[in-house]
């Protein structure tokens, strides 16, 4: 578990930081404040300090020179600097010290938010304090859609992100064996540099990324150049690479980012191929939708009910389509699985060990027990990864997932009373084991449960939001906007849409 150590001379600053963020849902244990640089390395010396969030402006030292001890004394503390003036000479410095962010008060909420649970996540990954470190985190929320706008456009002009281009786009490039890639990597930027901009950096989950900026895209020569460069190098077959698809805005950047991993984890990267492509699109919205269905069922603790929803959503499966539902269905499994369980690097290899493929004009008796089987071989990859978390974080997750179906207030706090437990022990435990912070999980199954909801097209987006948990009906849009790419009344007219195309 980490300690805090939030510096400023005003209390209202320190009352907002102490109040705005849910520090124990983090795996925050302790939590420690001072009124100025001084009194900060007091508490250095008594406490070790994993975050500092200092203010620049303070009596007797300042924040920078607070900072330039804490490099040299504690070089391990990762920082971040608040201050009311945005010049550029203090982002310079700041960028030079190595700090995580710079954020310019008044901070908003959200903005606390995600650069904290940034920070803490560079602290779970043991990113090292460097001074490319604010630019990799700024690219990082900029490709998960987790940045807005005025704080990216700040932060580019800082960092020298051209957020002017006509177009942008995000490759992703994976290692499929264990090789050096770092020739490869060099030549790639080099050749891609000479048109276009790019920045690369690596992901959470070990995928080197590239953000490609220029005038336009043409997918198939840059597969090619990749190709080509890989094998000059002698890297095809220590690769797999994707290329997500082109945006013409820097706010859905985060789509061709999920476009391109999206083709990763649902291919079998034990083929060997070098460039993968998939149709993403002409599947996405059905094994979306098909996905939340499965993952309610694997989530459900009655096995009965379970077996037979599996054969509810088989008949579902055969009657319309049933090669096009059957790839919708393999993509729905992969989805569940790769995101439920992100620490399993061999999940994608674990499903393809079972042939999913069905001959054509398949009896309907057969058909059902030929998807049932596939049902059952899922469901053993995604109870085996289950029973190898703790029990703790087990209870956890059913606790989130059927709070949410029922539409019950989910609370860090109350579930640790009712379990004995420390908060801040629970949620430092269930990032280590799941990757993703308590109210991070618990947001993204919201948004899950929501497209359920959203298939009833009498159901009104606010009593929808209301019903998930939310207490504003525009965050709700805006949450599901920054997942989905799209608001939730677009995703439901495009609901309704496709069920017309199924029955015609």
């Amino acid at each position: 578990m980490y300690h805090v150590l939030l510096v400023d001379d005003e209390e209202s600053v320190l009352n907002v930081l102490r109040t705005s963020i849910d520090w124990q849902g983090l795996g925050i244990e302790t939590l420690l404040t001072a009124n100025d640089g001084l009194a900060a390395l007091d508490i250095f010396e008594q406490q070790q300090i994993d975050l500092l969030i200092t203010d620049i402006r303070m009596p007797r030292l300042d924040g920078l020179e607070l900072i330039r001890s804490v490099r040299r004394l504690y070089p391990d503390t990762h920082c971040i600097l608040l201050t009311a003036y945005g010049e550029f000479d203090y982002a310079r410095q700041a960028i030079y010290l190595g700090v995580e962010n710079y954020l310019l008060k008044p901070v908003a909420k959200n903005e606390i938010e995600q650069t904290v649970s940034n920070a803490l996540n560079n602290l779970y990954h043991r990113h090292q304090n460097t001074s490319g470190l604010l630019s990799e985190n700024i690219l990082r929320r900029w490709i998960n859609g987790s940045i807005t706008s005025e704080e990216l456009g700040e932060r580019a002009a800082v960092l020298g992100i051209n957020l002017y281009l006509p177009q942008y786009c995000v490759i992703c490039i994976v290692k499929t064996r264990r090789a050096s890639i770092s020739l490869f990597r060099s030549a790639l930027i080099e050749a891609l540099s000479s048109d276009f901009e790019v920045w690369h950096f690596w992901d959470e989950k070990g995928r080197f990324i590239l953000i490609l900026g220029g005038r336009s895209f043409e997918t198939g020569s840059l597969t090619t150049r990749i190709y080509e460069t890989a094998a000059a190098n002698e890297a095809e077959e220590n690769i797999a690479a994707a290329v997500g698809t082109t945006v013409t805005e820097t706010a859905l950047l985060h789509l061709s980012y999920l476009t391109a991993t999206e083709i990763l984890e649902r291919s079998d990267l034990s083929k060997g191929q070098t460039i993968l492509s998939g149709d993403i699109t002409s599947h996405a919205l059905g094994s979306d939708l098909l996905a939340e269905e499965i993952r309610t069922l694997f989530f459900e603790p009655n096995e009965k009910f379970r077996e037979n929803g599996y054969k509810h959503l088989a008949l579902k499966l055969y009657q319309s389509s049933p090669s096009q539902n059957l790839s919708s269905f393999m993509y729905a499994c992969i989805s569940i699985l790769v995101t439920e369980f992100p620490e399993r690097d061999n999940i994608q290899k674990l499903i393809f060990e079972q042939d999913w493929d069905l001959p054509e004009n398949l009896e309907k008796d057969k058909f059902l027990v030929r998807v049932n089987e596939l049902f059952n071989h899922v469901y053993a990859i995604f109870a085996d990864c289950m029973a190898k978390r703790s029990p703790i974080i087990q209870a956890a997750l059913r606790y989130i997932h059927n709070s949410v179906i029922e539409g019950n207030s989910v609370s860090v706090k109350e579930f640790c009373a009712k379990n004995g437990m420390n908060p801040a022990y629970l949620g430092h435990l269930f990032k280590q084991e799941t990757g993703s912070f308590f109210n991070d999980y618990l947001m993204q199954c919201r948004i899950n449960q929501s497209v359920i909801l959203l298939r009833n097209p009498n159901r009104k987006i606010k009593d929808i939001a209301e019903k998930i948990g939310f207490t504003s009906t525009s965050y709700y849009v805006k949450c599901f906007r920054e997942a989905k790419g799209m608001s939730p009344a677009k995703y439901r007219l495009d609901i309704e849409g496709n069920s017309e195309k199924e029955k015609s």
